[in-house]
């Protein structure tokens, strides 16, 4: 008896490791894969599943996108000879990095008619029908932080990106200028010094100019008569998603359909989740017609830019609506910097609001 429950436990505690390995390589992939650093054949894999949703599905058009993307040199993207093949990573290679990103760590999903009929849809799955993704699914990919817990106003900002392969195009060029400036720090608003002012601006404006495509989006309300703050700022996230969604859909800048994909800064882990999950839920029940909702993850902000684009983007509005009348400091210049970049008219806030499902979302670009 006492065998069997050593034995037991030996089992137990095997089945633990594996667990914990498989959320560390599940969480340094997500990382990876959302800075653009793509070291391995595994974080490429995984930035073509993240990116082109129909790679998820099939994997020769995984195979395509991943010669397209990172083996150019080779493949011209239109047609390939016996030789040239040859050269090229292998798509049973490919397939075998795929099967673990989808399998173990749960991450860029197939179609549940894909999964079944590639053996790995779970029983119960199989017995209920699930409403299907159609092919070649385009994404809103947004990065979201959060400011003004201990302060007179909550703020919720965004930076939404429509095109993921432009955005790692843009991660090679504003790591070669990082590279080429000796910069080896992360840009967060909080850590601004005055001799770092103008790297500040040089990356927000690097950032915009090498990203047309992208949008920021923010709510803010007043925190009187506010309880429960976090409460408040999981409402204001899920309607900046919620609105945000219809926006870029009714003026036809993002049109659906789409999948939406969410990261936020993993400084809380554990309650970060929660409440990507419970937003997650709520977006679920509104039965959005054409909106797909795919990975809802804290990832590490360190060179992830969309963290620090966001981070810098939603610290200036709290800067500027706490602080108006505030001059001459650095972190006021940069803020300044920013609203005027994106053209944002602080006197538009209505800042007496203190009601969630009342508050506006200001629609930003460049």
């Amino acid at each position: 008896m006492k065998k069997e429950e050593e034995n037991d436990k030996n089992i137990e505690s095997s089945d633990s490791n594996v667990d914990k390995k498989i959320e560390k390589e599940k969480s340094e992939l997500l990382n990876k894969v959302l800075s653009g650093n793509l070291i391995t054949k595994r974080d490429k894999v995984g930035f073509i599943l993240n990116n082109n949703t129909s790679a998820r599905n099939s994997d020769i058009e995984l195979a395509w996108s991943y010669w397209k993307t990172f083996e150019n040199h080779v493949f011209n993207g239109i047609s390939i000879t016996k030789e040239e093949l040859k050269k090229l990573t292998s798509i049973n290679s490919l397939t075998r990095s795929r099967a673990r990103i989808q399998n173990e760590y749960k991450l860029f999903q197939a179609n549940h008619a894909v999964k079944k009929h590639r053996g790995v849809l779970a029983d119960e799955m199989k017995k209920i029908a699930v409403e299907e993704k159609p092919e070649g699914l385009e994404t809103y990919s947004v990065y979201i932080d959060e400011t003004g817990k201990t302060q007179s106003y909550l703020s919720v900002g965004s930076l939404w990106v429509v095109d993921g392969f432009k955005a790692y195009q843009a991660y090679n060029e504003i790591k070669n200028w990082k590279d080429k400036n000796n910069i080896n720090y992360e840009f967060h608003f909080s850590n601004l010094s005055k001799n770092r002012l103008e790297k500040y601006k040089e990356f927000f404006l690097n950032f915009l100019k090498l990203n047309p495509t992208v949008g920021f989006k923010v709510i803010i309300l007043n925190r009187k008569g506010i309880t429960n703050i976090n409460s408040a700022i999981t409402d204001l996230t899920f309607h900046l998603l919620h609105k945000g969604v219809n926006h870029e859909h009714t003026t036809g800048r993002a049109p659906l359909p789409r999948l939406l994909q969410v990261w936020i800064d993993d400084e809380e882990k554990g309650s970060d989740q929660l409440k990507l999950e419970n937003i997650k839920e709520r977006l679920t029940r509104q039965s959005i017609s054409d909106l797909y909702l795919g990975d809802f993850h804290a990832v590490d902000s360190q060179e992830n830019f969309g963290i620090q684009i966001v981070d810098i983007f939603t610290a200036s509005i709290n800067r500027k609506i706490h602080n108006p009348e505030s001059t001459g400091n650095h972190k006021d210049e940069l803020a300044n910097f920013v609203l005027e970049l994106l053209k944002f008219d602080l006197k538009s806030i209505n800042l007496e609001n203190n009601e969630t499902d009342k508050s506006t979302i200001f629609n930003l670009n460049y």
